[in-house]
């Protein structure tokens, strides 16, 4: 999503002209990049606050008017008063159209699990996604459908399909998974041992089978031996 955003430059003269700015309701900032020289700038207050009100729900690459120039724009930089929260200066990167950049997108998880239906919990692991490409390729947030996702499954970033984008972390990495909770894990077990219990009865039988073939072979094979020896004895002389 490309917003516009009025800037206009500034110098400061005086100690305490940037205070002075804050207090009219003037959030200064920097514009660099592209080997330009960085220019100081400032924006409406009550502007800024409706780019952050999008950003809070999806990416957004800005269209900054400075004086008669547009200057396409991503934010690098927000920084706040740690103790107010008061919004103290921005940071803008001028990027160019045909040039990869990096950007940071948001990631929206929706739909119900069946998973969580059946009593598990829904983890999410990531909440926003570094992702590396064209601006105009730039997604305003990643969708995550976990309508068919089951007890014990994950998400992973190799799942999702975003062409021409790069991610800045491997694709092994889980997005989001339904975790087994102790109490659902003891009622799945059960059921699963019943199934082992079967097999391993079937094993024995046919343990026990062998076992009482292998018996009578030997059985036959000693009465057989007695048979041989017998004859071998010479007759007794009356």
């Amino acid at each position: 999503m490309i917003i516009n955003l009025q800037a206009t430059p500034y110098d400061t003269t005086k100690k305490g002209d940037v205070k002075r700015m804050r207090k009219e309701g003037k959030l200064p900032a920097i514009l660099y990049g592209h080997k330009e020289k960085s220019r100081k700038i400032y924006v409406e207050k009550h502007e800024f606050a409706k780019v952050l009100d999008v950003l809070k729900k999806e990416s957004v690459t800005i269209n900054l008017k400075v004086k008669e120039k547009d200057y396409l724009c991503v934010i690098k930089v927000i920084q706040h008063n740690p103790i107010t929260d008061e919004l103290l200066h921005i940071d803008f990167q001028h990027i160019h159209k045909k040039e990869k950049i990096k950007a940071t997108i948001p990631i929206h998880v929706f739909g119900e699990a069946p998973g969580v239906k059946e009593g598990g919990i829904l983890d999410q692991n990531l909440h926003e996604i570094v992702v590396k490409c064209l601006p105009a390729h730039i997604p305003p947030r990643i969708d995550i459908d976990v309508s068919n996702l089951d007890l014990g499954h994950t998400i992973h970033l190799k799942d999702i399909d975003l062409p021409n984008v790069d991610f800045e972390i491997s694709e092994e990495t889980s997005i989001v998974s339904i975790l087994i909770p102790r109490a659902v894990a003891a009622e799945v077990k059960p059921e699963l041992k019943e199934g082992e219990e079967v097999a391993e009865e079937e094993k024995k039988e046919a343990e026990k089978k062998e076992e009482e073939g292998e018996k009578k072979g030997e059985e036959k094979e000693e009465a057989k031996g007695s048979k041989e020896k017998k004859s071998e004895q010479p007759a007794k002389k009356g």
